[in-house]
């Protein structure tokens, strides 16, 4: 009977062994990341999510490698997933994406508003998607064509109601609106565009008076004059001549417009650690990269990253905000 249990438990041993060194074996020849990563961008193309997405790609490939000896893969390939103000990209990353660390994305954080609380609410919980990093403050300028100056603006205001030029309804940049427009009792109407590339488009058009905007979207038509940068929401001027919007009289605009949570790198819930570590050390290996910061400072972008658990809790810190906020967003039916 002894003899019979010990050559049982030799040969569970064995079968284990067996397994173990195939499957050490398996992990060997497929060093991560062994083929292509799709990166699920919910805006059209154009806008500033994909911008950043497509500039950023190929030094993520670059020092994804350099995490990574041996690693044969790691081209990152953008898709934009468009439809229901990012519903859909979500949906996709949170349903059918595998947390195989070959998806990620991005999100933006005012949808998770939406998703949670507004009208487009999901039948899941978005906060279990995992976060990788958050990049940058979210640093909003209001911009105008119609008007060269904040005291121009305030000036017609009080004669007729404007028009608020915005994206997506739910999405940060239409919340910012909504914060901007009730903190400083602007009269008017909010205008959904669609995503920044459509707004900007409706902003040039003059389907619209003022439109606040992050500010590296914004950048190059306020370089060549297209359009008039009337404040930024910054703590520190981003634009020397350009006040800010607490030299205006409303530094209480600065909790509620913009803020330190942006452009936010999402993967499928439950997502590989391995991949995710990776992923992370390959980010921290583009912040010390002269180039993507030379990249990122040409674009306007400022960076001021938080990763993993550091990026989950500044994300929840914005969405506790806009739930505290809620009254405000349902006067405009979200």
């Amino acid at each position: 009977m002894r003899r019979k249990n010990l050559i049982g438990m030799l040969a569970a041993a064995f079968i284990l062994s067996s397994f173990s060194l195939y499957a050490f074996g398996a992990l060997a020849q497929s060093v991560y990341p062994a083929k292509d990563i799709d990166f699920l961008c919910y805006t059209d193309p154009g806008g500033g999510y994909d911008i950043f997405a497509r500039g950023m790609s190929p030094f993520l490939t670059k020092h994804l490698r350099a995490v990574s000896p041996g690693a044969k893969g790691g081209e990152i390939k953008v898709k934009n997933i468009i439809g229901a103000g990012g519903a859909k990209q979500i949906t996709s990353m949170y349903k059918d994406a595998k947390p195989d660390g070959y998806t990620i994305g991005d999100f933006n954080e005012g949808n998770a508003y939406n998703f949670l609380y507004g009208m487009n609410k999901l039948p899941f919980n978005v906060m279990e998607v995992t976060i990788l990093v958050s990049w940058a403050k979210t640093n909003r300028v209001l911009v105008s064509r119609r008007f060269k100056t904040w005291e121009e603006m305030l000036a017609a205001a009080k004669k007729e109601a404007l028009t608020f030029v915005s994206s997506n309804p739910g999405a940060k940049q239409n919340l910012d609106t909504i914060f901007f427009k009730e903190g400083v009792g602007l009269p008017g109407k909010v205008a959904n565009a669609g995503g920044t590339a459509q707004a900007v488009s409706a902003l040039l058009r003059g389907d619209g008076d003022i439109y606040v905007v992050d500010h590296p979207s914004a950048k190059v038509l306020i370089e060549s004059k297209e359009v008039n940068c009337l404040i930024s929401f910054t703590e520190e001027r981003v634009i020397p001549q350009v006040p800010t919007i607490a030299e205006k009289g409303f530094p209480e605009l600065l909790k509620t417009v913009g803020g330190k949570c942006g452009r936010i790198f999402i993967a499928p819930p439950k997502f590989n650690p391995e991949a995710k570590r990776i992923l992370i050390a390959a980010f921290k290996g583009m912040l010390a990269d002269p180039e993507f910061r030379a990249y990122c400072e040409k674009t306007g972008i400022e960076l001021r990253p938080f990763f993993d658990k550091e990026a989950e809790n500044a994300l929840g810190e914005y969405v506790e905000m806009l739930r505290e906020n809620t009254a405000i967003l349902k006067k405009y039916g979200l």
